[in-house]
């Protein structure tokens, strides 16, 4: 049976960082695609890290013309072969905010026929980004994507960062919107995300403090494949 992820959520919540981290995680175990939904910024999307997927055994299907210096707003066909019997894990990593959740809608039919065990769909939050910094901000952004994608969120991932300067208070802010938004919504929070020493400090301080852990969920290291930088341009370049 098919196992599919859904990531949704503001633009620079982290969503792309995270379909890539977990993707080559899941392929360690069986087979996996990640499938590009973005068509809104091609700037910043998971097609572009295919040369870290392919080695990790992560088949890609990515929006045609993708990386081509040519952009177009269409969606691959190859997305509905996500939805044939078969085996695997599948991960949709979707454009920001609504506009970006709107390419998410028509694939309606096909997800009402995944068993809803099978089926998880994340909403990824950063209260460093203007349209999620608050409650209400959260709350409006996770309210427009459920309308336009036609989906109902199944648990929040608290990814609680500022780039290279994060530490574990931002993880802490995202800790407390994290589960304000849980309480006002009934959606569990199902993880925390971020660097490793970052996730360690972040449990360091929620021992000592009692954080509870209904409003931690799972931890999700990851590692850093998308992150734009002076100092990694100069390196690596784009």
């Amino acid at each position: 049976m098919k196992e599919y992820w859904v990531l949704l959520g503001a633009f620079g919540s982290g969503k792309s960082e995270l379909a890539l981290n977990m993707a080559i995680r899941a392929a360690k175990h069986g087979p996996c695609t990640l499938v590009d939904l973005d068509v809104i910024n091609p700037y910043f999307r998971t097609s572009e890290r295919g040369d870290v997927l392919t080695p990790a055994g992560v088949e890609l299907i990515m929006p045609p013309f993708a990386l081509d210096k040519i952009e177009i707003l269409s969606l691959s066909a190859r997305v509905y072969s996500a939805f044939t019997p078969g085996e695997g894990s599948f991960f949709f990593d979707i454009g920001g905010d609504h506009v970006g959740s709107v390419a998410l809608g028509q694939y309606k039919p096909q997800f009402e026929r995944v068993p809803k065990e099978n089926l998880h769909v994340l909403f990824i939050l950063n209260p460093m980004r203007p349209t999620a910094a608050d409650l209400e901000s959260a709350y409006a952004t996770l309210e427009k994507i459920q309308f336009v994608s036609r989906l109902r969120v199944t648990g929040i991932v608290n990814n609680g960062n500022l780039a290279g300067e994060t530490d574990y208070t931002h993880l802490l802010e995202g800790y407390e919107l994290a589960k304000a938004l849980s309480e006002r919504t009934g959606i569990p929070v199902w993880g925390t995300c971020g660097l490793q020493s970052v996730l360690d400090d972040f449990d360091a301080y929620a021992k000592a403090h009692g954080l509870d852990e209904a409003y931690i969920g799972v931890r999700q290291p990851v590692d850093v494949y998308m992150h734009r930088s002076w100092d990694k341009f100069l390196k690596e370049g784009l």
